[in-house]
């Protein structure tokens, strides 16, 4: 079977885009997974620490889904460094230096051009405009280690089981339920700001 989307042709028996070689799309496919696990990974550990700590769940982020990019995009800052994983002081303290960057620039983009606070830690301790602090690089630094040495390959043993047609149909569905969900919530939903 051959199928037309976007001009661009997808033969749809064993998902190969005519553009990309199978190894490449397998691995391109490895990085949305990533990205999307952490997404959800991510919004469940904020859920779960201010039901915590504040006594209350709320929708975390800036779309109605369960997923925060930021975590993501951390994972897959994260991901870059897999060549250091000999090293994990090193690893540990480019983890912490790539999340912090990675945190402190959205949160400036958010608060700057946006008008929108997403977490604040002013008050806390060595916090730096409230948009980064010890606890939270500290904890990024520490999901890193364990994101490399446990999760990661446990994550890559699974999908190297899985067909490139299987790989290739949940990506798309992913990509197509956060696309959607991005388009609605720029029109209707209001983040939780501080």
């Amino acid at each position: 079977k051959i199928l037309l989307w976007s001009g661009i042709i997808l033969q749809t028996e064993n998902c190969v885009f005519p553009f990309m070689s199978n190894a490449a799309l397998k691995r391109c496919c490895y990085l949305i997974l990533i990205f999307f696990a952490c997404c959800l990974a991510g919004w469940l550990y904020e859920e779960i620490f201010y039901w915590i700590t504040e006594g209350v769940l709320r929708d975390r982020g800036i779309l109605y889904g369960p997923w925060l990019p930021i975590y993501g995009m951390g994972a897959l800052a994260i991901y870059a460094m897999k060549p250091l994983k000999k090293n994990p002081l090193l690893l540990f303290l480019l983890c912490i230096g790539a999340t912090g960057v990675l945190e402190y620039a959205l949160g400036y983009i958010g608060i700057n051009y946006f008008g929108l606070r997403l977490w604040d830690y002013r008050g806390l301790f060595l916090n730096l405009n409230g948009i980064i602090c010890f606890r939270s690089v500290m904890s990024f630094g520490i999901m890193g280690m364990f994101f490399h040495y446990v999760l990661e390959p446990y994550g890559e043993k699974l999908y190297n089981k899985l067909s490139l047609k299987t790989v290739c149909a949940i990506c798309f569905a992913l990509l197509l339920m956060f696309g959607t969900d991005c388009i609605f919530s720029s029109f209707f939903h209001t983040p939780i700001t501080y």
